[in-house]
């Protein structure tokens, strides 16, 4: 048949032979495939693996969030820590 090919440049019309080597690759090629039965299978294992990785993810964006909730709260107690010692030491300052 890579002989046919080869020369298919060279041939302007299809004759029986080469329709029938044609066919036959075809088949042999659908053959190869996989069935319907198969590719939903195939696609329900890594729905079911996408499934498990979306669980795994969603756990570790909530412990990032948890973690960034707990920056946020210790930064804003030093920053009123800060505030409150500023306060008190102008206070402390116009009084004296």
């Amino acid at each position: 048949m890579e002989a046919l090919l080869e020369k298919e440049g060279d041939v302007e019309s299809w004759n029986d032979e080469r329709m029938d080597e044609l066919s036959r690759r075809m088949d042999a090629g659908f053959e190869k495939a996989a069935t319907k039965e198969e590719m939903n299978r195939r696609f329900d294992e890594v729905d079911a693996r996408f499934g498990r990785f979306e669980k795994t993810i969603e756990t570790q964006f909530g412990r990032i969030g948890d973690r960034l909730d707990k920056l946020t709260f210790a930064i804003i107690g030093t920053l009123g820590t800060f505030a409150a010692a500023t306060f008190a030491a102008v206070i402390g300052n116009l009084v004296t």
